[in-house]
């Protein structure tokens, strides 16, 4: 199909979004060609255009023709990855498994004064900025084994 610039390029990058068993949709996105979405940011136009018409598809148009046609079936078929990218959903969030980390461990400082027992723990050591006691008189805390 001849389409404006770009347009088999978009067609490829957008590709695994589209339904092809499914024809024009009464709704329907316009995608720059000159500036393109990125697959998850084009996801999140959908997801959003999906819910506010309640259509079963969306139709992604460049310049006026259509690319292609998203449903919520084909959303779904995405099994998990950051909207089609080849990287899993909160990967990089920071977030934490389930269990002990096999890699880390927190750091415990102890109190040096004898009868004390004062404890506090870090993530990371900087004897720059190691934690005190409180007590009027107690020294810095000392890292323990």
């Amino acid at each position: 199909m001849e389409g404006p610039p770009g347009f088999e390029r978009l067609r490829e990058k957008y590709g695994e979004l589209f339904d092809p068993g499914v024809s024009a949709a009464g709704c329907w996105i316009e995608v720059d060609p000159a500036k393109p979405p990125t697959i998850p940011i084009l996801v999140a136009q959908v997801v959003s255009k999906l819910e506010e018409s309640r259509a079963a598809s969306i139709e992604v148009r460049v310049a006026g023709t259509a690319l292609g046609v998203v449903t919520r079936a084909s959303l779904e078929d995405l099994e998990g990855t950051a909207a089609g990218e080849a990287v899993p959903v909160s990967s990089g969030d920071r977030a934490t498994l389930a269990g002990e980390s096999s890699q880390f461990r927190a750091l415990r400082y102890a109190c040096p004064e004898s009868g004390c027992g004062k404890e506090k723990f870090r993530s990371f050591h900087d004897a720059r900025f190691l934690p005190s006691c409180g007590t009027d008189g107690h020294r810095l805390m000392e890292l323990c084994e």
